[in-house]
């Protein structure tokens, strides 16, 4: 076996290896080296039309694969002994265009190295018409024998198959004769269970970090007793669980209802901290035949979270100031939402070209780093809460800075934090 031979091989085989141990389902997969494989197979039998079929197909489908350069000189060889000649000197010329630094080079034979040589020269390279018939002869022959076998195979196929649909059609018969029976008392069954499930609220309205009750019912409207299991489709992070209006806390997973009888339950679940105003959720609430899991009864109701909805508004007295200018800077709080905001931290960040000299109206602690602090005990909805602080714009501002800050909100009992940038001034030239 030469080096080319050799070469080939073993990165066939390397990458038939590698796939194989970690794609699933890989012998009916079909890949580049599968591909690969049954190219070189090909060859080894001498049906190189064969083999060129393959190399394309590999080329066209996986171009940026790790075997182009085996599948070139595979191609270049293939092409030789089909009397293709040149194909096979356009091959190798590709091959040492695209790899110049492989090791493979010193493998090229001498009459492919010579055809190349006279293709570069601008000879024209006549095919071998001997060579040519020869291939055509072996695709020809193995494509019979193919047929042969598989004509041979499909006749024992068939005979066996005809005896085995015979077998199958008697018992077939009598699957089918009892599966209708079956079907049709299921059929029964399914019909004589019957559910309704009614809610208290179509929309349920529950403030954040709090928790809600939502009452509902399950009536078995059957003339049979009847097992529903009972599940609730919601958010995750709501922890929603169904309960019974006696033990609210206990979850509910099962019940059984005679004929006639309502369960009174309840939908229990916590408001996470991190819902806005007015955040909408659909929860479907569902009972499921215990007998058949695709008879199932359900209500969809909507959970609405309520939360203050804290916004903040942040200015200068003026858009445009000048340098040196004393002035008033205004910070507004205000609430937007369906509850009352409390325990609200305020931090001002004034830009660097304002100079904070007193806030005449408000209590402030002022951090190390030159945060301005306030504390807002109670915002009402629609209320809103201001801070007047009297500032100075530094000496050496230059015209057309612009002086913008930052004012954030810390809502102690949602755990929240909002930063708002405040609205822009301009410094200009003084008068």
């Amino acid at each position: 076996m030469n080096i080319i031979t050799k070469a080939v091989v073993l990165a066939a085989l390397s990458l038939t290896i590698m796939f194989a141990s970690f794609t699933p389902g890989f012998s009916a997969e079909i890949d580049d080296s599968t591909v690969f494989i049954e190219a070189f197979n090909a060859y080894q039998q001498k049906d190189y039309l064969l083999t060129l079929e393959k190399c394309e197909q590999l080329n066209q489908v996986f171009p940026d694969s790790p075997l182009r350069d085996v599948t070139l000189l595979l191609m270049a060889r293939a092409n030789l002994r089909a009397g293709e000649n040149e194909r096979a000197a356009k091959s190798v010329s590709l091959f040492t265009s695209e790899f110049p630094d492989s090791s493979l080079r010193t493998s090229v034979e001498e009459e492919l190295k010579v055809l190349v040589n006279r293709l570069q020269k601008g000879e024209v390279l006549a095919a071998n018409t001997s060579l040519q018939a020869a291939a055509r002869k072996v695709r020809t022959e193995v494509l019979a024998r193919e047929r042969a076998a598989e004509l041979k195979r499909e006749m024992e196929r068939a005979a066996k198959a005809k005896a085995e649909q015979e077998r199958l059609a008697r018992i077939r018969l009598e699957e089918e004769r009892k599966e209708k029976e079956r079907q049709l008392a299921e059929k029964r069954a399914k019909e004589s269970i019957q559910a309704a499930v009614t809610l208290r609220e179509d929309l349920w309205q529950v403030p954040v970090t709090g928790s809600g009750r939502l009452e509902f019912g399950i009536t078995n409207k059957g003339k049979s007793p009847e097992d529903f299991l009972l599940s609730i489709s919601a958010a995750k992070e709501y922890n929603a669980i169904v309960a019974g209006v006696e033990r609210p806390d206990e979850s509910i997973q099962r019940i059984t209802l005679a004929a006639g009888e309502t369960f009174r339950g309840l939908v229990v679940l916590t408001m996470p901290s991190g819902m806005v105003d007015g955040h909408r959720s659909g929860i479907v609430i569902r009972a499921v035949s215990a007998k058949f899991s695709d008879i199932q009864f359900q209500k969809e109701t909507v959970v609405i979270s309520s939360a203050p909805l804290v916004r903040a508004v942040a200015k200068l007295a003026s858009q445009k100031v000048t340098a040196g200018e004393k002035l008033r800077y205004r910070v507004t709080i205000l609430n937007a939402g369906s509850q009352s905001a409390k325990k609200l931290i305020v931090q001002l960040e004034l830009p660097p070209q304002i100079i904070f000299l007193d806030a005449p109206d408000a209590p402030f602690k002022k951090e190390p780093d030159g945060t301005l602090v306030f504390k807002v005990d109670t915002i009402d909805i629609g209320k809103l809460a201001e801070f007047n602080l009297d500032v100075k714009i530094r000496e050496d501002s230059a015209v057309g800075q612009e002086l913008r800050g930052n004012v954030s909100i810390v809502n102690e009992t949602l755990q929240r934090k909002d930063t708002f940038a405040a609205r822009a001034s301009v410094v200009v030239q003084s008068n």
